[in-house]
C-alpha cells in the first residue's frame, strides 16, 4: 500500500468519524435529559414521603394524587430515554465497526467486504435515525406531563 492509498483509506473513514461525532453530540443531549428526570423522580419520591409524613397541608391530598399519576409517566420517559442511550451508543459501535471494515475492505481489495462495509455504515445511520425519532417521541411526551401538571395546579381553588 502508497501513501495515496493511505491516505484515501483515511479520507474514507472519515464519514463514519463525522457520524460518531453526531452521535456523541446527540447523546450528550440525552443523557443530560436522561439526568434531569431521574433528579425529578427523586425529587417527587421525596416530596411524596414528606407530605405522608405530614398530612397538615390543604392541598395534601391534591399534590399526592398529582405525584402518583406524576412518577409513572416519568418512568415511561425514563425507560425511553434509555432505550434510546442504548439505539445511539449502538450506532456508534455500528460506527466504529465499519470504520475497520472500511481499511480491512481497502486492504483486501475484496468486493464483498466493501459490499458489508457499505451495509454497516448504512445500518449506522439507520440506527442513529431510530435515536432520533426516540427522542422526538420523548420530547413529546414530555410536554404532555408538563401541560398536565401546569393544567391540574391551574384548576386549584383556594
Amino acid at each position: 500500500m502508497n501513501a495515496q492509498q493511505v491516505a484515501q483509506t483515511i479520507q474514507l473513514i472519515i464519514a463514519p468519524v463525522v457520524l460518531v461525532t453526531a452521535c456523541a453530540l446527540i447523546q450528550n443531549a440525552v443523557l443530560m435529559r436522561y439526568s434531569a428526570i431521574s433528579q425529578s423522580m427523586r425529587s417527587l419520591a421525596l416530596e411524596r414521603l414528606n407530605l405522608l409524613r405530614s398530612k397538615e397541608d390543604y392541598f395534601y391530598a391534591e399534590r399526592l394524587q398529582e405525584i402518583d399519576r406524576q412518577i409513572p409517566l416519568l418512568t415511561q420517559h425514563h425507560r425511553l430515554l434509555q432505550k434510546t442511550v442504548i439505539v445511539i451508543y449502538s450506532a456508534v459501535l455500528i460506527f466504529l465497526i465499519s470504520m475497520l471494515a472500511i481499511a480491512l475492505a481497502v486492504a483486501s481489495n475484496a468486493a464483498a467486504i466493501a459490499t458489508l462495509t457499505l451495509g454497516l455504515f448504512l445500518l449506522g445511520t439507520g440506527t442513529l435515525v431510530l435515536g432520533v425519532f426516540l427522542i422526538i417521541r420523548e420530547v413529546r411526551l414530555s410536554h404532555r406531563a408538563v401541560c398536565y401538571e401546569i393544567g391540574r395546579i391551574s384548576s386549584l381553588e383556594r
